[in-house]
């Protein structure tokens, strides 16, 4: 069947009835506008006018007497129904005082986003503050119940999870602070301060195999940097792994002759490895 502009102008009605049907008023008058905006601009005769016309009237019906239209216009003081209402020609007339009507919506959304928005900012500031005051105060239980507590309410947060790993690391909980920051690491692979962060708290740790696996993502995700390798021989040094170390140390030095700290260990281990 042809797309034509009584059908078309029948589907946005058909929309808006569904959608002031489920309570969001916005949608609903935003089709019964587009409706009407083709009713304006396109040329509909005979019977299918006539249809289309019952269908906008029945709609009217049913907005004029839904719970939420009356509260809108009991808050402008207008108690008086139908509180908007057609006839033949006035199809402008109409857009109008819907347009009007959608825009203190919309507003109202936005307001209502907004204050949302700040509300969040809030609650998230002073969870942090609480559960920085907890772990200054060395009340750790309670300090990782808050800030655990912050991310599962927040979890799609940009930079929350870094941030609260951060402030794990610097008390101590190093543990606590690598399984965080390794969910900000898995939701953002682009965050260098949460890999940064991660690997200090398993090297705090002495957590070798969770370092070893983060330094090779590192190197995956950023590239082959001389100075990752640098830290990598540092770390296999610690670990005993004087091969592996070896092998980093010398990688890193051929890409940067400057790196003095990677001769030293290629020097340290190869006299482990070669006697």
């Amino acid at each position: 069947m042809f797309n034509t502009p009584a059908k078309m102008v029948r589907e946005n009605i058909a929309r808006a009835s569904r959608d002031l049907l489920k309570g969001d008023m916005a949608r609903a008058v935003s089709f019964c506008c587009d409706a009407l905006k083709i009713m304006i601009e396109s040329t509909i005769f005979g019977k299918e006018k006539f249809e289309v016309e019952v269908h906008l009237q029945d709609f009217l019906k049913e907005f004029n007497q839904h719970s939420d239209v009356k509260a809108y216009f009991a808050a402008k003081d207008i108690h008086t129904t139908p509180y908007v209402r057609f006839a033949r020609g006035e199809e402008r007339k109409l857009l109008a005082a819907f347009g009007a009507v959608l825009s203190d919506l919309q507003q109202a959304e936005a307001q209502t986003a907004e204050g949302a928005k700040q509300r969040q900012a809030d609650d998230i500031r002073d969870s942090l503050d609480q559960g920085q005051q907890l772990l200054d105060s060395r009340e750790m239980p309670k300090a990782k119940a808050v800030l655990k507590r912050l991310v599962e309410k927040y979890p799609a947060e940009e930079g929350l999870k870094t941030e609260v790993g951060g402030r794990l690391l610097k008390a101590g909980l190093y543990f606590e602070a690598g399984e965080i920051l390794e969910q900000a690491i898995s939701e953002n692979p682009k965050d260098s301060k949460a890999l940064a962060l991660a690997v200090q708290s398993y090297k705090s740790a002495r957590e070798f195999t969770k370092m070893e696996m983060l330094y090779k993502f590192a190197l995956k995700t950023y590239g082959t940097h001389p100075k990752t390798l640098l830290h990598m021989a540092e770390m296999y040094m610690d670990w005993n792994k004087w091969d592996d170390a070896y092998n980093c140390a010398k990688q890193a030095y051929d890409t940067d002759n400057s790196l003095d700290k990677a001769k030293e260990i290629m020097d340290s281990t190869a006299k482990r490895i070669f006697g």
